[in-house]
């Protein structure tokens, strides 16, 4: 768990990471109170301790997408958008501990697919997420930045296409559906000034709504790599120069920045021990991926 001396972790099932057990034992040592805000919540381990945390008097928020949850646990609020769809995967445990990444609370998404997820103890962000009063946030820790934009929202898109321009050594990205023509461009014309750009992909999406970025992606030369089994690729995050990681539950897709109810954190100046996890992480999947 994240704490004070250990304010920021990272969490992957690439890593061997057990995100089902980290998320059960999140809510599990809640004392106070507990704000999720998740596209799917079905796992039936996750719900019966949130029922726990409320039948012992333990403050509960729950927000989700009412499309991909059928059965909401009682005193849950669904999302009611005119459009898109309320994508968001947060979790926010005694107002002190934040859990932001691309992972669903369902069974096959903690224990089958491949995912990120980022652990941080902050105060100020979990004040921040559970009032929800502005769609950005900044916050650091030491040496390290954090920024966390709720989209949509003016600024994101823009911000993501800066960090892309001023990249100066390398971009890897790591997507479960990649279709923004913006996005695309920004690592075409990276990967076009020397910039060391490789991208993977998740098969399925690759061979649906992502096959024109593929051939597009291709056709300029730069690297892509496509999931292989039958587990879903559904990571959503980028890495920069090995010190800055983009993640969040944002697909890089028009829809994420416009329309869904998305969530998009950036963290730059990494620590050593999380560069080399991010490193690992990548090392996996090139292993695991085929061209």
């Amino acid at each position: 768990m994240p704490d004070i001396d250990h304010p920021l972790v990272l969490y992957s099932n690439q890593s061997r990471h057990d995100l089902h057990k980290l998320f059960s034992r999140a809510i599990e040592q809640a004392k106070s109170s507990l704000h999720i805000v998740v596209y799917a919540l079905t796992d039936s381990k996750i719900l019966t301790r949130i029922a726990e945390k409320v039948a012992n008097g333990v403050e509960t928020s729950i927000f989700y997408d009412p499309s991909a949850t059928p059965l909401p646990p009682p005193g849950s609020t669904p999302a009611r958008l005119s459009r898109g769809l309320m994508h968001r995967k947060i979790l926010v445990t005694d107002l002190e501990r934040v859990f932001i990444g691309s992972a669903n609370f369902t069974t096959t998404s903690l224990k089958m697919h491949d995912n990120l997820v980022v652990g941080l103890y902050h105060p100020g962000l979990a004040h921040f997420l559970r009032e929800q009063k502005n769609t950005s946030f900044s916050f650091s820790y030491g040496k390290t930045q954090g920024e966390v934009w709720l989209l949509p929202s003016e600024g994101a898109l823009e911000r993501l296409l800066e960090l892309i321009r001023t990249a100066k050594k390398e971009i890897f990205v790591a997507m479960f559906t990649l279709t923004h023509p913006q996005l695309t461009e920004a690592l075409i014309a990276a990967f076009n000034r020397g910039v060391d750009v490789r991208v993977a992909l998740d098969h399925y999406t690759a061979e649906g709504a992502s096959a024109p970025i593929v051939e597009r992606l291709r056709a300029a030369k730069i690297p892509v790599l496509l999931s292989q089994g039958q587990q879903l690729f559904h990571h959503k995050w980028a890495s920069i120069d090995r010190s800055t990681l983009i993640m969040g539950s944002a697909n890089w897709t028009r829809a994420a920045f416009s329309e869904n109810q998305d969530c998009l954190l950036i963290l730059q100046h990494l620590k050593f021990e999380q560069k080399k996890q991010i490193r690992k992480i990548w090392n996996i999947i090139e292993i695991e991926s085929v061209n």
